[in-house]
């Protein structure tokens, strides 16, 4: 692709990472300038919302965008008119916060360029105000392109009854091509860009823009509004405040440089609040409450393979000195303190139902002494390991999993003390792990809320390491944990949650697959939670 420009114009767009030839793989995936990337909503409030979309002009210079939103699909009842500009500094991509807008309607909103080009017609809608007697919320998490089409979004995108949008994290993956999924695993035509891991600017931006080609995941940004939170993969793998399990200092540069390179170009391509931390109240019905478990507040997970290896003493000292310890964190002290102050907010405003949405699972889970008769002959020995640390850990009383809620049992256990102080009907929604669970959550012998956990777009889980009967691992995970009701380890799809002044219910869609493009599912699965109860009935 050649573009016409002047020296200081090529060289600003060129320091921004704007200019595709950078890049000549690129000029396949998306149109070389104009419209390129779709529509999309995000932060919605009462009274206004942010839209998006990402335009780059034919001389990579900046351009003045028209914004309009109106009450009617055909955008003849234009309701508010702003402008926002699109440029080299933002890699072309453009957002405008619209205010005064009516509380709780569908809008329709459109970009014009300054040579009278058009984007597409999105929809979008403010949250509702006042009293609510429903509310529908659609939730994500875990969607690696290259192992599968976005089945799940494309379904959601159809459906006539959601009002929201949440994605829990892992929007996108930051690997190489053919380090996960392998290049033997990777399915044809799901392109990633850049081959190489993203770790600098230029890669960040290169790997949302191919993620968001993809037409289901448009579709699903044009006609709704979401709500995005960061998870791990977002960074590199097992983030944590100081570090993450795939990063290399010594080759990929400063930490705290790539997360802020990576906090960037989230808010680039994800219209959302300027701080992980958001409360939103959906009428008096419902305050969603977002958390960052992930690389704000969180200390570094612990090695729990080490301690397994210095026997049964070592692993009884680990757990008392190290797993047990107070002073350990998901989300920093300072952010615990505003979650029990926000929880207890939400209560005393008269708001229903306090959604947590965060990215780790909050229920414990302990290996099953029968886990090892759920591999295969030729199970990987990485796989038999893992098996056989959990049941040495789950023998000792630790839950094996040192990246969820279940490796900072203090934490977990000061936030849902937080929740029954609060008077909290607390729902947590929880994505990270690539299955669908269901928990009752409890502290002290006393119910403190439910958890609904969403299986992933196309990440794999459990099945990808054991051969047994779904059914089996379902029926001897919930039978040696005491607050698992349900799971599904191996069908891929999303989350939704319902809720009424009366009750909230969950209902996990299980597509037929991701290797082929369809939006057929399979049998799901629905759990309900009484207000008051805080303990859920399966349906």
């Amino acid at each position: 692709m050649r573009i016409a420009l002047d020296r200081r114009g090529f060289l600003t767009a060129a320091s921004a990472g704007l200019l595709l030839p950078a890049r000549p793989a690129l000029a396949g995936l998306w149109a070389d300038k104009g419209f390129t990337h779709g529509v999309a909503s995000g932060d919605p409030q009462p009274d206004s919302v942010k839209l998006w979309t990402r335009y780059a002009s034919a001389d990579g210079r900046d351009a003045v965008l028209k914004v309009e939103v109106a009450t009617d699909a055909g955008m003849t009842n234009i309701i508010q008119r702003s402008e926002t500009t699109a440029g080299p500094a933002s890699w072309g991509t453009a957002q405008a916060r619209i205010t005064g807008l009516p509380a709780g309607g569908w809008l329709f909103y459109r970009f014009t360029a300054p040579d009278g080009s058009q984007s597409a017609i999105g929809r979008t809608r403010t949250l509702p105000a006042g009293p609510l007697s429903r509310f529908n919320i659609a939730v994500f998490s875990c969607a690696n392109k290259p192992f599968g089409w976005f089945n799940a979004y494309a379904h959601a995108a159809a459906r006539t009854d959601i009002d929201l949008v949440v994605h829990l994290g892992d929007y996108l993956y930051e690997y190489a091509r053919g380090i996960y999924p392998s290049a033997a695993e990777t399915l044809a035509g799901r392109d990633i860009e850049p081959a190489s891991e993203m770790v600098r600017l230029d890669d960040y931006r290169q790997r949302y823009a191919s993620y968001r080609v993809d037409p289901a995941l448009q579709e699903l940004h044009r006609l709704f509004p979401m709500i995005s939170i960061w998870d791990d993969h977002e960074f590199a793998n097992d983030a944590w405040k100081n570090g993450a399990e795939n990063h290399d200092p010594a080759t990929e540069g400063d930490w705290q440089a790539r997360k802020a390179t990576a906090k960037q170009v989230h808010a680039e391509w994800l219209p959302g609040s300027d701080a992980p931390y958001t409360r939103y109240d959906i009428g008096n019905l419902v305050s969603l409450i977002t958390l960052d478990t992930r690389v704000e507040g969180r200390d570094q997970q612990l090695n729990l393979g080490a301690a397994l290896k210095g026997g049964k003493d070592a692993l009884i000292a680990f757990k008392d000195q190290q797993w047990n310890a107070a002073d350990r964190t998901l989300l920093g002290l300072e952010k615990e303190a505003w979650l029990a102050k926000t929880l207890k907010a939400s209560v005393k405003s008269g708001q229903k139902w306090q959604l947590l949405a965060q990215q780790v699972v909050m229920g414990n889970i302990y290996t099953p002494k029968e886990a090892l008769s759920w591999l295969g002959p030729n199970a990987d020995p990485r796989a038999q390991g893992y098996i056989k640390g959990g049941l040495a850990a789950a023998s000792a009383g630790i839950p094996g999993a040192m990246d969820m809620w279940s490796g900072y049992p203090q934490a977990r256990q000061r936030l849902l003390k937080a929740a029954q102080a609060a008077d909290a009907d607390m729902v947590v929604i929880s994505g990270d792990s690539h299955n669908a669970w269901a928990f009752d959550l409890a502290e002290g012998g006393k119910p403190a809320g439910v958890e609904f956990a969403g299986q992933s777009v196309t990440s794999p889980g459990y099945e990808s390491a054991l051969a047994a009967d779904p059914a089996v691992i379902r029926a001897g995970l919930v039978a040696g944990n005491p607050e698992m009701r349900w799971c599904d380890t191996s069908r891929r799809g999303y989350l939704t949650v319902s809720f009424t002044p009366e009750a909230a219910r969950a209902d996990w869609v299980f597509m037929a697959g991701i290797r082929e493009r369809s939006t057929a599912t399979g049998i799901g699965q629905a759990a309900t939670v009484k207000r008051g109860a805080r303990k859920m009935a399966l349906v």
